[in-house]
């Protein structure tokens, strides 16, 4: 694993360019996660899906992938946010979308919706590009 080194500008300008593309991202993968439970126990509304989502144990997994763009939002937009908590978060979406790096639990149930889900598939294919080229410094 190779040391994760960038400025505060790079990281800063990194989260904002990658921020839009893992929002896409997380929406294709709820939305594809919301036809599926639906599919197995029938219709929910929005909310009732985001309430099983965020208190149900079954979508655990996804918690890491969501609490991070909930971060990059509140470092991007925190006056107070120092250079090394914006550089963490840029490693953080790095580590997350890396295959050496990602949390076992979320690759686990992650990898297989790229298969399953071609909008999916295209909107990581985006997050990737941008980790590839923050990743080679």
């Amino acid at each position: 694993m190779t040391a994760f080194a960038v400025s505060d500008q790079t990281a800063t300008s990194f989260l904002r360019d990658v921020r839009h593309p893992l929002l896409a991202l997380h929406r294709s993968v709820l939305a594809h996660l919301r036809a599926r439970h639906e599919a197995e126990f029938g219709p929910v509304s929005p909310g009732e899906f985001l309430q099983i989502v965020i208190n149900g144990s079954a979508y655990r997994w996804l918690s890491p992938f969501s609490t991070l763009i909930a971060a990059i939002d509140d470092v991007l937009d925190d006056d107070e946010a120092t250079p090394e908590m914006r550089i963490a978060h840029a490693k953080a979406v790095v580590d997350l979308f890396s295959a050496g790096t990602r949390d076992p639990a979320f690759a686990e149930r992650f990898l297989p919706l790229l298969q399953d889900s071609p909008e999916i598939a295209v909107a990581n294919g985006q997050v990737a590009q941008l980790v590839r080229g923050i990743a080679r410094g």
